[in-house]
């Protein structure tokens, strides 16, 4: 009843709002303004106007006035004559574009009145439709939005639901105030009853208009976005398309008191994957992936302090790799692994491939082959991380050792080449001769196994016929994953986040992101994102969420498989939303599964570019990027 009422009301109002359009036009009345009809955005049509170069989804006075001129009027004097009065009587009444009425002054915060983005909106005394009275200055400390509304304007009518569910989504972090431009308390508590609209957000009388007029209200609805210091950071020209816009312009707000400062790391002077390059790089040159430079000390080339290459315990390959690995089936792997438990899963040229972590734990480093091509796969237990890599020194394929060292907490390979050192994390030769090389990732999940076979049934399992014997199935690292810091060293710590908390960081053109897992499930399983010059989208699969431990007795490792992906297709960044547990592209409304394949829609058959990440304490990822930024899902 309630959307069938407004629905009538809407058609009606923006009907005639486009027979104005029209009949200006058929008259030839364009210096009016090029009206342009948009055409419909939503289910009930939208029209759109460009008014003296503002393209409006909104009412001008002007307009909406004219849409209380009788026909008969129209009949009588014509479109020119009646505008032309109609415009008369307002600029006898107020000029709607002059400069707005507003004392200039300066707060305790040094923050300028006006209303202007950047400026601190002015405030005012005004009573509710339930007879309080409030001020703009009582709301403080939250998000504001100061809407300007009125019976007689379809649009502002049109975003009072999606205002609405704003209102009730933030509860009281946000605040919605609806000004009613000069209607009388009868007039707009009878109309919203009749279209059965019932917003609870405080609904504000302005019975002489005269708030509208000293902030310059033209457009309707006009919206000013205030952050929780009262500083307006948009000024909304016509209607919020829809609850998503809402939800922007709340986080723009939000964020707007301490804004993102995006800190950007001196980019390598060299190819860092070019090994003539990188053998003929002087000291000094920045050669690493974070700004480091290249040192020679004793001989020895390297790019971070060598006193903070520490030893683990163990010595050379004391934990040692698998270097012929054999595998066997899903159903034979299930006799060992329970479905709750980690595996690095990984699918290429046609085979997938999972590796338990109750047997990597004990190795770190597995020497494979693809189709006779070589793969590294690590994982390091004291950081939680999983990585993938080509290991090639040129064009040459090499196999890695573990070298017994540890770097910022972080497992240190050596190639059996060289015997350079090699970060994990980072992927890059820390010291030795191919200081400042690095190895291409691979894209790699940390996984379920129960949701890993499902998807892939006809997996390969590394098997525990290792060659070693060792206690496969039993934690060694008991109780570390509970808390805590690092069992060893790292080069700087940061409190933003617990040093366990799982993120997922992304470095690109010399800026660092940390995605927390819980941040990234707190807003839907799904971030659309820029860093640098690359467009990101950040998703975590709805049917691959479960609770923590992950065979490990864990309390802070969840199973949130997170993938990330860039999200320009043919040139075009993409956004995408989660509907009903399917991941959608907003512009083509094409189906993508969480693997980044375009399963219906324009896109059919087309991949995202899956772009290497794995998850990891924060301890770790902020110790290597101790500039990095953070997502935060307010």
């Amino acid at each position: 009843m309630e959307q069938a009422a407004r629905a009538i009301y809407l058609t009606q109002a923006k009907h005639q709002f486009s027979q104005l359009v029209s009949y200006s036009r058929h008259q030839g009345y364009q210096n009016l303004g090029d009206f342009e009809t948009l055409g419909d955005r939503r289910e009930i049509g939208r029209f759109e106007a460009d008014f003296h170069g503002l393209y409006l989804n909104s009412c001008l006075p002007i307009l909406c006035l004219w849409w209380q001129v009788s026909l008969d009027l129209r009949k009588k004097v014509g479109l020119a004559v009646a505008i032309a009065a109609i415009v008369g009587s307002i600029l006898l009444i107020e000029n709607p574009f002059a400069t707005p009425a507003v004392e200039m002054a300066r707060g305790a915060s040094d923050i300028p009145l006006g209303t202007d983005l950047g400026q601190r909106l002015p405030n005012f005394n005004l009573e509710t439709v339930d007879g309080e009275e409030v001020s703009l200055s009582d709301y403080r400390g939250k998000v504001v939005f100061v809407n300007f509304w009125a019976t007689w304007c379809p649009f502002c009518v049109d975003e009072i639901p999606d205002l609405e569910r704003a209102f009730e989504e933030y509860g009281g972090d946000v605040v919605i105030l609806g000004i009613n431009r000069a209607e009388s308390l009868q007039k707009q508590t009878g109309f919203l009853r009749d279209l059965e609209l019932n917003p609870t957000y405080p609904l504000l009388l302005d019975p002489s208009d005269s708030l509208a007029g000293a902030y310059g209200v033209v457009v309707m609805p006009t919206t000013f976005v205030l952050d929780r210091e009262g500083v307006i950071i948009q000024v909304k020209l016509g209607q919020f398309i829809n609850l998503d816009e809402i939800r922007q312009a709340v986080e723009s707000a939000t964020l707007a008191p301490e804004p993102i400062v995006q800190v950007k790391a001196k980019t390598p002077e060299i190819d860092i994957f070019d090994l003539e390059q990188v053998l003929m790089a002087k000291e000094g040159d920045v050669v690493g992936t974070r700004g480091e430079k290249l040192m020679i000390t004793n001989g020895i080339r390297h790019i971070v302090p060598l006193n903070q290459i520490l030893s683990g315990g163990p010595p050379p390959d004391g934990i040692p790799p698998i270097e012929n690995p054999k595998y066997i089936t899903a159903a034979e792997a299930d006799a060992f692994l329970s479905d709750d438990e980690f595996v690095l899963g990984i699918t290429r040229k046609g085979i997938s491939r999972a590796y338990p972590l109750q047997i990597l734990v004990w190795h770190e480093i597995v020497n494979d082959e693809f189709n006779g091509k070589l793969l590294l796969i690590t994982y390091c237990p004291l950081c939680f991380t999983g990585i993938a890599f080509e290991p090639f020194i040129g064009d040459e394929p090499v196999t890695f050792g573990t070298s017994g060292k540890l770097y910022n907490s972080d497992l240190v390979m050596y190639d059996r080449k060289t015997s350079s050192y090699w970060s994990q994390i980072t992927g890059q030769a820390i010291r030795g001769e191919l200081a400042g090389l690095a190895l291409e990732k691979v894209p790699i999940d940390t996984i379920r196994w129960g949701d890993w076979k499902e998807i892939h049934p006809d997996t390969q399992v590394l098997s525990r016929d290792t060659g070693f014997n060792r206690a496969y199935g039993q934690e060694p690292y008991a109780g570390y994953y509970n808390g805590g810091g690092p069992i060893f060293p790292v080069a700087s710590s940061d409190s933003r986040l617990p040093e366990k908390t799982i993120v997922h960081g992304v470095s690109i053109d010399g800026l660092a992101r940390a995605y927390p897992e819980q941040s990234i499930a707190d807003v839907g399983g799904i971030v659309n994102d820029i860093i640098g010059s690359v467009n990101l989208l950040i998703v975590q699969n709805p049917d691959q969420i479960t609770g923590p431990d992950g065979g490990l007795g864990s309390r802070v490792v969840s199973s949130r498989v997170t993938r990330i992906f860039d999200r320009t297709v043919d040139g075009i960044a993409l956004d995408f939303e989660i509907i009903g547990g399917k991941l959608f592209d907003k512009q083509t409304g094409s189906e993508w599964s969480f693997e980044g394949v375009a399963l219906s829609g324009l896109h059919e058959g087309k991949s995202l570019t899956r772009i290497p990440s794995t998850p990891e304490f924060w301890f770790a990822w902020s110790s290597f990027y101790p500039d990095t930024e953070i997502f935060r899902a307010n």
